[in-house]
């Protein structure tokens, strides 16, 4: 049976009085599938254990006569804890030829599980090794695993990527958390994928069956999120819901949206700041007038938060970074600021003779693309909303 290994053993001497021992045992409940964890394409697919499932196991055939006390036989499973980084072990207090196994504990997912059907040793007698999913059963570990190392061992957090889904505030989070504490927010997002549920600081993740059990298409992303990579999924896919089960982990607007009480929450109680605040972050209407005073204003206390080391998290119209200009719509966006931003401006007698605003942002898994060439001052103050500052 595919995702199942039958040991083969070498005959012993016995250590017991019974003359007999268990030879082989089998599974007698259906498994389910789930990746099969390859680099391989195309995506391939396994069988295996689910967590919060019962298996039903049964003794098949002993080396001699069954024993005339079916209670000696007794049963045993253990696996390798990757958080525990040591083997665990459970012997069952039910004896007999049938067990049956409740997987509750999610410390098992991600991992082979030895279920041990024995009368004088364990070592020699029936045996079975069955994979266990990941919670994201669907979720390619080895893509997974990939992803996450461009972002934390080879220094890419711009990675992070929503995709084509509503989570720019999440991807905000997330690539702080991976550019400035690289070591959590690998184990957190690894904990994440395997057992379904993470805690870092004052804020656990723990994503509703909608996201864990979320189907990947045929190249091996999350389906309606326009293959949005796979660790940015779990992490902020996973976050959101936690904050609003009504977010279901797909291209949903108005669900996904991350109001900024939202962010400032996750921006304390995750990343672990001390000192946050924001300021006109959800004003979405834009202004019909506005002046180069204003302007000169708004500049000036951004650039006093960022060199006074604050990180900043702006709230713009993302034609702000764009090359359009649109009075009539507004698409809300959250960017973070990498670079103080400059201006420089010569007035004119009747339109100004220089006029150019610059700076840099990480939006959509990039911080080196925006801004692509200056805008004017009227450009910026038409898109910019406000900010959350933290340190």
């Amino acid at each position: 049976m595919p995702g199942v290994e039958f040991d083969k053993k070498k005959e012993t001497k016995r250590k017991g009085i019974e003359p007999t021992k268990v030879k082989s045992i089998k599974l007698l409940t259906s498994l389910d599938n789930g990746s099969a964890n390859e680099e391989a394409y195309p995506i391939k697919t396994q069988p295996g254990f689910l967590f919060g499932k019962t298996y039903r196991f049964q003794v098949v055939t002993y080396t001699n006569l069954p024993p005339q006390d079916k209670k000696k036989i007794k049963w045993k499973y253990k696996y390798y804890s990757p958080s525990k980084n040591k083997w665990i072990e459970h012997l069952s207090s039910i004896t007999g030829e049938n067990y049956s196994l409740h997987l509750n504990e999610k410390d098992m997912c991600g991992s082979y599980i030895y279920v041990m059907a024995y009368i004088n040793d364990e070592a020699s007698e029936g045996r079975l090794k069955v994979w266990h999913h990941n919670r994201f059963r669907w979720f390619n570990e080895a893509m997974f695993e990939a992803e996450l190392k461009v972002r934390t061992d080879d220094k890419h957090p711009e990675r992070i990527n929503q995709s084509g889904t509503s989570l720019c505030g999440m991807a905000c989070v997330f690539y702080l958390f991976a550019k400035e504490q690289p070591a959590a927010y690998k184990k957190f997002a690894k904990e994440l994928f395997r057992t379904g549920e993470a805690t870092y600081n004052n804020y656990t993740a723990k994503p509703s069956i909608d996201v864990l059990e979320k189907k990947v298409n045929p190249n091996g992303f999350p389906q309606n999120t326009s293959d949005m990579p796979l660790a940015d999924y779990v992490t902020m896919a996973s976050t959101r819901n936690t904050d609003n089960p009504k977010y279901k982990g797909g291209d949903e607007e108005f669900q996904a949206i991350n109001w900024t009480n939202v962010v400032v929450n996750l921006c304390e109680k995750l990343l672990g700041y001390s000192d946050v605040h924001s300021k006109g972050a959800y004003n979405p209407i834009k202004p019909l007038a506005t002046s180069t005073m204003e302007m000169q204003t708004k500049i000036d206390d951004i650039n006093k938060q960022f060199n006074n080391g604050y990180r900043l998290m702006l709230m713009i119209d993302s034609d702000l970074i764009q090359d359009i200009w649109d009075r009539k719509s507004f698409d809300l966006h959250w960017v973070v600021l990498e670079t103080p931003i400059t201006w420089d401006y010569e007035p004119g007698f009747f339109k100004s003779k220089k006029d150019e605003v610059m700076f840099k942002v990480y939006s959509w898994g990039t911080k080196d693309t925006y801004l692509e060439a200056p805008i004017s001052w009227q450009h910026f103050m038409m898109n910019y909303n406000g900010y959350i500052k933290m340190k």
